[in-house]
């Protein structure tokens, strides 16, 4: 008996490709330590709990449609975990007893098993992968040097051997409001060792939340966190984590039984799925990969094998999805005027974090029409929308913007034409405080949205910058973009243009920008940006407010790191120049509760000349 929805939802999405085109970019198995560090620290502010387990159960999964004789016979927990010992020297010994499901149509499998290198971080599965039946046949049939189990998990269990390795711990069951506020619910381990082991357990789950958030289109997404018998349950979304107490599971077995069993009845989008995005019909297929070839040939001007291999780039056979554009008036961004279907594949950028507004951008196709343009996913947090702001750029005249075609929220349902939208029935990420939590550091609230500007198609390389639109927002709008760098940069050959003309380039994502006051000083004051290209003053000094001499700066930053990349310089050796632009670009540490870093930058900015690199 199947109770999943299958067809109301898409599986395993690609990702954006590395610059060879030969693996997903971000997901390299040599910086996997490091990102799973990087996981723990950015998460850390944004957890919730813990949270009474059979609240969160009947805040999260609505009960199996069923009656009351025949749910008590399928949520049987007698002897359900029997086998599970309390504690033990592997992992294995933990999740081996738990095989067999208790989500009925779903299927329980053993992921960690399926890899070439089980035990190293980057190659890594989780313990206990559930499918749908349909899922778990896509997965047999994938090789194991894939990574097919996080684009096709419902959900995954992740085991620790011991209860000592549990990352939290929940105050006193008796403990009132004011001590469960303020009780650390972080745990604090004395052994170096132990804190090691408990810091990689951990880090890995956040990676393969991250990796199927990458691999997947999610509203949101559970898991179950154990140490020893005892179980925690997870709800992320792009807000953070929510989990529970601790329970053990072979005395309170009744809890995981009831919490899975819901799980298999609920639908596609009960379960977390993105239910806005469905597979394309293969005619759509065809309209899609024939528009990107046409564009692809116009933008690169290249045939054969290059063709060939730069199409891949956007375009995954069998990997085509349609998206729902609930357009807004763009002018003033309150009224439902149409719903567009477009066609998308491989985007250009993928997300590489948990929380956040996990942004995908896309070479999109428009179903009816076959115009290629740029669509941009993203959780935007609920200030003014950025199709709002491009608009309002493009109406003031500002230069090297692009031309906003459509953007609008995604709803559950697609709005009423010509109704004013509001936030009911927006997808909204989790950020409610539930009663009896402990902590509550969620820092903030994403609605779904989606955009379309056009004239934004090309590379994500920099070789002409874009200061007429930084100059013009400022000066016709007193607004400073906050976020230079590589990814906001997009290079066009204008339609006519002969093979070997300059690119135009394009400033997008304005979705962080901000007024300024008479000062010069952004109205909005949270450090944004991207860590590569933030300024000196921003890295060391981040309650500070942004200005147009920190876009400026990482405008500079921009330029170095793609002419290290792309232009001949006199650093011939890979790994050196790697570890020149680790240590210039990405070198922090988390100190006090706190990211700094920025120390090349710091000495490049005291010295009379450029780095130590020098251009030919």
């Amino acid at each position: 008996m199947s109770t999943g929805h299958t067809s109301d939802c898409v599986y395993d999405v690609p990702m954006a490709l590395d610059s060879h085109l030969l693996r997903p970019r971000g997901l390299e198995p040599d910086d996997a330590s490091l990102r799973m560090r990087g996981h723990l620290h950015e998460t850390a502010n944004y957890v919730v709990g813990p949270m009474p387990v059979q609240d969160f159960i009947d805040d999260f999964t609505p009960p199996p449609p069923l009656s009351l004789a025949k749910r008590k016979r399928i949520l049987s927990s007698r002897a359900a975990f029997t086998g599970v010992p309390s504690s033990c020297a592997t992992a294995a010994e933990i999740f081996e007893p738990m095989h067999k499901s208790r989500a009925p149509g779903l299927v329980f499998e053993n992921a960690s098993a399926r890899s070439e290198h089980p035990h190293a971080l980057g190659f890594m599965k989780p313990h206990i992968c559930c499918y749908t039946p349909e899922g778990a046949e896509s997965v047999h049939q994938s090789p194991i040097s894939s990574r097919a189990e996080l684009g096709y998990a419902e959900l995954f269990i992740e085991v620790k051997p011991d209860v000592s390795l549990d990352y939290f711990v929940d105050p006193p069951l008796a403990a009132d409001a004011e001590h469960s506020a303020s009780h650390d619910f972080l745990a604090k381990h004395e052994d170096k060792r132990t804190r090691l082991r408990v810091d990689r357990s951990f880090g890995q789950h956040i990676a393969y939340v991250t990796e199927i958030f990458a691999r997947q289109q999610r509203v949101c997404l559970y898991s179950v966190s154990m140490a020893g018998s005892f179980a925690r349950l997870c709800r992320w979304d792009r807000s953070g984590l929510i989990i529970t107490r601790s329970f053990d599971i072979r005395v309170h077995l009744e809890l995981l039984c009831e919490f899975l069993a819901r799980f298999a009845y609920g639908s596609s989008s009960a379960r977390g799925h993105d239910t806005t995005v469905n597979k394309a019909s293969s005619k759509e297929e065809e309209t899609f990969r024939d528009a990107i070839t046409k564009c692809v040939q116009q933008q690169l001007c290249v045939d054969g094998d290059e063709l060939a291999k730069a199409i891949r780039e956007h375009y995954s056979p069998g990997r085509v999805s349609v998206v729902q554009v609930h357009c807004a008036d763009l002018n003033k961004g309150q009224r439902a005027v149409a719903s567009e279907r477009y066609l998308i594949s491989r985007p250009v950028t993928s997300p590489l974090s948990a929380v956040g507004r996990g942004t995908r951008g896309y070479w999109a196709v428009r179903a009816d029409t076959g115009r290629v343009v740029f669509l941009k996913d993203t959780w935007r947090v609920p200030v003014e929308q950025e199709g709002c702001v491009i608009a309002r750029l493009n109406t003031l005249g500002v230069r090297n913007v692009p031309v906003a075609l459509a953007h609008g929220d995604i709803y559950f349902e697609a709005p009423i034409i010509d109704e004013n939208l509001s936030f009911r029935g927006v997808h909204i990420s989790d950020v409610k405080h539930i009663a009896h939590v402990s902590s509550s550091i969620m820092q903030r609230r994403y609605a779904y949205h989606r955009a379309r500007p056009s004239r934004a198609i090309n590379e994500d390389t920099n070789k002409q910058t874009n200061k007429p639109a930084m100059r013009d927002s400022l000066a016709k709008d007193s607004r400073i973009h906050r976020d230079i760098s590589t990814g906001n940069i997009i290079l066009v050959r204008e339609e006519g243009s002969p093979a070997d003309s300059a690119r135009r380039g394009y400033l997008i994502d304005w979705e962080s920008s901000s007024r300024v006051d008479e000062q010069g000083l952004s109205l909005d004051r949270d450090r944004t940006g991207t860590w590569k290209f933030m300024s000196i003053k921003l890295i060391d000094e981040p309650e500070e407010p942004h200005t147009f001499q920190d876009d400026m700066e990482a405008l500079f930053y921009v330029v170095l790191y793609c002419s290290l990349v792309h232009l001949p310089h006199n650093i011939v050796d890979p790994i050196e120049l790697r570890t020149f632009i680790e240590v210039f670009f990405d070198s922090s540490a988390m100190r006090f509760g706190r990211l700094e870093g920025g120390d090349s930058k710091r000495a490049n900015s005291m010295a009379s000349s450029t780095p130590t690199c020098g251009m030919v």
